[in-house]
């Protein structure tokens, strides 16, 4: 019938071309009624300012997307508050107006925030975009009320956020992702948010809500090479200080893929990028300083350059290639507490190139982390969709030394299957100038069943050879299967890496282990407003064998239990509550080459001596160690927002280069960072991680941790902000004991031994930033970093420098 009655308002003019107004009431498109599909009007020669206004003319002959309705807390409800999107396409770009009314204007949450920095704190709309129609990826375009854009990659079935440098999940990944929430809470969406595209956007506040005006080129976006076709479309709004998630299309929680919840935008004809060449010469200058031989001295001031170069071969796949590329980054990692953990910790990539446009290479466990790639010398991308196929290829030269380079190649192919799954296949390499290489092939899939079920699957198999060995094999298997649901959710995981299996260019934490999951939860609402309005368990099951231990009949090396209640209460406030039992081993070849001297030896002709004898801890030392969290998060506040955690566990200390459990330990640990908001431009991050662990054997102190954190930025403008940075790592730890006897466990390896002794590092580190970003790939930073080292903890006496550097960057991103 909607369709009819724009039919009939349209005649005598060309259809799908508007050149002036040709109607006064615009039709309204009702999400909550299913009128989801939407003819697009063409309108030539429109005359509108991107600023926020909503007062051009153009906008009251558009479509109209109206009657949201609410998905969290509550679903299938009407929307809190009312939301008017506009939209219509020129030839050359696509136009939103999306007004956000309000009834309690002065409660929106809105600051002038970094872009990609605003959708924790600030009330935002988001529109997204599925180009290609196929319900598996789209483009986000988030917008607050100042107009600070957000902007990132949908892809159903990924984990969503910024800097992951693995494209894919670090422990597997999910059915699919919801657009965000959860109770009140922040659920991440499945958003890649590392590409960034340039496009515009305003926004103001008004005595009614506000405004935000979009326009996207066509060049900023991928789509079909089609003369007629459709997009999907679904528009999402977040009011910040109650945690309500509303959207023009309804949306369901028992749905894992919500690309398919998606309106229609119907009757896009003749789209054409034109011509897409952008380039981007980049200057970067530096001086670095550095401690040698107890002097302090700095490097002469070195500069350089670099290119980067897009070309659009079609409306549907895209080249890239650059020339010694810039890949600083221009902030630290924040510290992590690294003295009683076993496995490498994951950092993420922040080095632009790897950062754009790689999100195909996103798999449930990571066989690509660019951040293997550490003096890349150049590089080249392309990535597109043909048909129902997608493709993407990335390769690096890596100069990792001055004598040698490595060669880095990585290939992924990704067929639809239906109209949600997915197969794929993947290969990379890397090569070394003495035919050293490591190369690995897997498949995967992801294939939604019954519109609720969700199951991946992934194989792989790696070869190895370095520095003359023979070759090495291994293989990787991986599956899960996932329930999307209101009430009930549940998921199961198995997988197996066998011993040789070696994914160089990839992150997997844990290595030659099988692992197995079940979690379970249900939860039960309260109505919208009330103070408590969703809660309800969880539980989780898993447990870790060696390899070669599972398939010989072997028992586990590890195994939890864990309980967890969630609270969502009124105001955007989560309180999680958690206790869990755990139980660990380890094989004794584990525990090779490790000693004590518990009893001395005396000879007449030889004197006294204390022999070494082999450590092995007692039998059932590491079971029923018992776990307790809490866990706040807080984001209903106009001037503080943040998350506390709390946490009491018995876990063994750890022989760190096997993994190998020693003894229990009593370990107290907690996080706090808050988030401060004094004025729209001024923001404070406040962070403290601190850890204690004592041996329960005597009592004794065996490490201890802290790392305070101080971050301040002034935001003058969408563009220019400067940010100070201060971060404390004070670090201690007391050598390893033997539990039953209090001695000293040492290492021996051929014939000689060395005291596993106390380690301590007090380390701090300064920064300051300028940054100015107009758009994406035109920048201009001028930043100092300096790390120094304190002669006790937290004594700020004697403290010396260890490091230090002053980097430049300018580029400008030139698009024909």
């Amino acid at each position: 019938m909607i369709s009819l009655i724009y039919a009939i308002m349209q005649v005598g003019v060309d259809p799908g071309v508007v050149t002036s107004p040709a109607r006064a009431v615009p039709v309204e498109y009702n999400g909550s009624a299913g009128e989801l599909q939407i003819p697009t009007p063409l309108i030539l020669n429109a005359d509108v300012q991107i600023d926020g206004r909503i007062e051009e003319s153009v906008w009251e002959t558009t479509p109209v997307l109206t009657g949201f309705t609410q998905y969290d807390p509550s679903e299938g409800v009407a929307a809190s508050q009312r939301t008017d999107v506009h939209v219509f396409v020129t030839d050359d770009a696509i136009h939103f107006a999306i007004k956000a009314f309000d009834t309690d204007p002065g409660a929106i949450r809105a600051t002038m925030a970094e872009r990609d920095a605003m959708t924790r704190s600030n009330d935002y709309v988001r529109v997204i975009l599925d180009t290609f129609n196929d319900q598996r990826r789209a483009y986000a375009f988030s917008v607050n009320p100042f107009g600070v854009q957000h902007d990132g990659i949908w892809l159903e079935g990924g984990s969503g956020g910024r800097g992951g440098g693995g494209f894919g999940g670090r422990g597997g990944g999910g059915g699919g992702g919801g657009f965000g929430g959860g109770g009140g809470g922040y659920i991440r969406p499945p958003i890649d948010d590392n590409p960034d595209f340039i496009w515009e956007s305003g926004g103001r506040l008004t005595t009614t809500g506000y405004e935000v005006e979009i326009k996207i080129p066509f060049k900023s976006v991928r789509f079909a090479d089609q003369p007629v076709q459709s997009w999907g479309i679904q528009v999402t709004r977040r009011i910040q200080r109650n945690g309500y998630q509303e959207s023009w299309a309804p949306s369901f929680a028992n749905q894992p893929n919500k690309l398919l919840e998606a309106g229609q935008l119907l009757d896009l004809t003749d789209l054409d990028p034109g011509l897409f060449m952008e380039i981007n010469p980049v200057v970067t200058g530096s001086r670095d300083g550095s401690l040698d031989a107890g002097q302090f001295v700095r490097d002469d001031p070195n500069t350089d350059f670099g290119l980067n170069l897009t070309y659009g071969i079609t409306s549907n796949v895209t080249l890239d290639g650059t020339y010694n590329p810039d890949f600083s980054q221009v902030e630290a990692d924040a510290g992590q507490i690294a003295v009683n953990e076993r496995f490498a910790l994951f950092f993420q990539e922040k080095r632009p190139f790897f950062l754009e446009g790689t999100e195909i290479f996103g798999l449930p466990k990571q066989l690509v982390f660019t951040r293997t790639v550490v003096n890349p010398v150049a590089g080249a991308k392309m990535t597109g969709k043909m048909g129902s196929a997608t493709v993407g290829y990335l390769g690096a030269v890596d100069n990792i030394d001055e004598s040698s380079d490595l060669f880095v190649n990585l290939l992924r192919v990704r067929q639809d299957v239906g109209t949600a799954s997915t197969i794929g296949a993947i290969y990379t390499d890397r090569t070394g100038e003495n035919d050293d290489f490591n190369r690995v092939i897997g498949v995967d899939g992801r294939i939604v069943v019954a519109r609720r079920y969700t199951l991946q699957v992934q194989g792989a198999a790696s070869w190895d050879r370095s520095s003359g060995t023979e070759t090495s094999t291994g293989q990787l298997f991986y599956a899960q299967v996932a329930r999307a649901g209101r009430g009930l959710t549940f998921s199961g995981l198995f997988e197996d890496l066998s011993a040789g299996f070696l994914p160089e260019s990839g992150f997997i934490r844990r290595l030659a282990e099988a692992h197995a999951q079940t979690q379970v939860s249900y939860n039960w609402y309260g109505g919208r407003g009330s103070l408590l309005e969703r809660w309800g368990p969880s539980l989780d099951l898993q447990g870790y064998w060696d390899h070669d231990e599972l398939w010989d009949g072997n028992g586990w090396q590890e195994a939890t239990g864990q309980l967890m209640l969630n609270f969502a209460f009124k105001n955007n406030m989560n309180l999680w509550l958690t206790t869990s039992l755990s139980e660990f081993s380890s094989p004794a070849q584990d525990y090779e080459g490790l000693v004590t001297r518990p009893h001395e030896v005396c000879d007449e002709g030889q004197g006294c001596w204390f022999p070494s004898e082999a450590f092995v801890p007692a039998e059932n030392s590491f079971g029923g160690l018992r776990t307790f969290t809490a866990f706040v998060y807080m984001s209903g506040w106009e001037a503080v927002r943040g998350r506390i955690s709390a946490n009491f566990k018995e876990e063994p200390i750890f022989y760190r280069p096997t993994g190998a459990p020693v003894e229990v330990a009593d370990s107290w640990s907690g996080d706090v960072n808050l988030t401060l908001l004094p004025s729209r431009f001024l923001s404070m991050e406040l962070g403290l991680r601190h850890s204690v662990l004592t041996r329960e054997s005597d009592g004794s102190l065996y490490s201890k941790a802290m790392i305070p954190r101080i971050k301040a930025q002034y935001q003058f403008n969408r563009a220019l902000f400067v940010r100070s940075t201060v971060e404390y790592s004070f670090a201690e730890s007391n050598g390893l004991l033997d539990p039953l006897t209090g001695l000293p466990i040492e290492f021996c390896n051929a014939g000689v031994c060395t005291v596993l002794g106390p380690t301590a590092t007090n380390d701090v580190l300064l920064e300051g930033l300028i940054s100015y970003e107009p758009s994406p790939g035109t920048v201009f930073f001028f930043g100092y970093t300096r790390r120094m080292e304190d002669s006790e903890a937290f004594a700020f006496e004697r403290v010396q420098p260890t490091a230090d550097g002053l980097f430049l960057k300018a580029s400008y991103r030139f698009r024909l």
